[in-house]
């Protein structure tokens, strides 16, 4: 550790320790459990469901997804503030019922009557409908759940742990969200062809069981994260405030700019967009690229969810054991740089393989990209609390629900930024053609990457921290 970091680490004043209980960390990450695989078949399953079963043009469907979330990070910052002023809990429970409601709606727009790539009109204002309902109301819920993590825990070690069950979570929601529509692939595309796999609804069986199922599972999966989030609701126990004094419109404009005025902060802002970009990528392309790249049908896919699921267990131990070791910021430097190699792999796939071969190697390399992914979505939250305290220490102000609001705009802007790199290369080779994936991910992927990393070095991120007044567990 540098002289100067040194002095950065012991020049920060003692503050109150919290410790959250596990069982407590486990009720407290749930509706992210929940949320979680409301996004992942978002994230997942748009391109596939609005380009190849919708039959819209991926510019045109590129530009709403991106423009909702830009509205997402618009509104993200703005429901931080008024929840340090209203209380999260209270804010939470206004936007969890919407946003579930909204998601169903999305997996229900008018059938197309034109032809395969032809704009229609009723289907497109539909989604723009529900498509910014969805994402307003997560800007008004997911900030507000990681901003009460610097608030329950105030121990490294414990916001650690935290962040690792939330990672489980993470995993489970992601894995809940992802295996129903892997599951409905590897069933449904047993007999597609793998030279011709046309999915659009008016002409393809396959296109219509897909469009009826994935209503089915997306109001089973809204369902279940309700109830994750009243359970949150009911024995999460959120810490006294400072008295609520009114906001007035000058103060809210301050508190919406402070993240961005702390150097260190912003400059950790800029990473995590830098390297968002590939990860939301990856996650957006997942399913096309295995159907239309590496030509998965039937069981296939079966296989890829298990090889998944057991090489991102195995990282997440790794990536547990080098935080214990090398501390935050050098567990994700470490992370930052597998995630550059393993993007770049993924330019084998331009390689000619026998059909077999192609597939294992598929599978591995997507499996690879999973382990990346576990570490990238783990640490930088953790981090992110430790930033915070340091801010909220300064000034004497709450300022967790702002900051965790700028960093979850910054997230969704790069998801926004994301699905236009996305969409304009569907555009450009289309979207069955394995060029535009690998110029997305082996090439502007790693290049994000690496600045990224190059710019987090200069990001000052606290050791363990000892603090000696009394301790509260929530």
């Amino acid at each position: 550790m540098t002289e100067k970091n040194s002095n950065f680490h012991d020049s920060i004043p003692q503050k109150e320790l919290r410790i959250l209980s596990t069982s407590k960390a486990i009720i407290y990450t749930l509706p992210n459990m929940g949320l979680t695989a409301l996004l992942a078949i978002i994230v997942f399953f748009t391109f596939l469901f609005y380009i190849n079963i919708m039959g819209q043009p991926p510019l045109i469907i590129g530009a709403i997804f991106s423009a909702t979330i830009f509205v997402y990070a618009v509104f993200c910052p703005i429901w931080g503030v008024v929840a340090d002023k209203i209380g999260k809990k209270k804010l939470l429970l206004f936007s969890g019922p919407i946003l579930a409601i909204s998601f169903i709606f999305i997996w229900t727009p008018p059938i197309p009557t034109g032809a395969y790539g032809e704009l229609y009109l009723p289907l497109i204002l539909w989604l723009i409908f529900f498509g910014f309902t969805f994402r307003i109301m997560i800007a008004a819920f997911q900030p507000i759940i990681y901003s009460l993590l610097p608030e329950l825990s105030t121990e490294e070690q414990n916001r650690v742990k935290i962040s690792m069950i939330n990672m489980i979570m993470i995993i489970i929601g992601t894995v809940i969200g992802t295996i129903g529509p892997i599951i409905l692939m590897g069933d449904v595309t047993k007999n597609l062809s793998r030279e011709d796999p046309k999915l659009y609804y008016p002409i393809s069986l396959i296109g219509k069981i897909i469009f009826t199922q994935i209503f089915f599972f997306a109001t089973l999966i809204s369902i279940i994260f309700c109830i994750c989030l009243i359970l949150m609701l009911l024995f999460i126990k959120e810490p006294p405030k400072q008295t609520v004094t009114k906001l007035s419109f000058k103060e809210m404009v301050n508190d919406l700019l402070g993240p961005f005025k702390d150097k260190n902060y912003g400059l950790f802002l800029i990473v995590f967009y830098l390297f968002w970009i590939p990860l939301v990528s990856f996650q957006f392309l997942v399913l096309n690229l295995a159907t239309f790249v590496i030509s998965m049908r039937g069981n296939e896919f079966i296989l890829m969810a298990i090889v998944v699921i057991m090489f991102a267990a195995v990282s997440f131990i790794a990536w547990k054991n080098l935080s214990e070791k090398y501390g935050l910021k050098e567990t994700l430097s470490i992370c930052l740089i597998f995630s550059i190699f393993s993007f770049i792999l993924f330019s084998l796939l331009l390689v000619p393989m026998p059909g077999e071969v192609g597939i294992i190697v598929g599978i591995l390399l997507i499996s690879l990209s999973f382990c990346s992914s576990v570490g990238i979505m783990v640490f930088p939250f953790a981090i992110m609390s430790d930033l915070i305290d340091n801010a909220e220490i300064k000034t004497g102000k709450n300022l967790s629900g702002s900051y965790s609001g700028a960093f979850i705009m910054m997230g969704s802007l790069a998801s926004a930024s994301s699905v236009l790199i996305i969409s304009v290369n569907l555009e450009l080779y289309g979207p069955e053609a394995a060029l535009g994936y690998i110029i997305i991910l082996s090439i502007i992927g790693p290049i994000l990457l690496f600045a990224a990393l190059l710019i987090f070095q200069k990001v000052q991120v606290k050791g363990t921290r000892k603090l000696v007044k009394k301790s509260n567990e929530y």
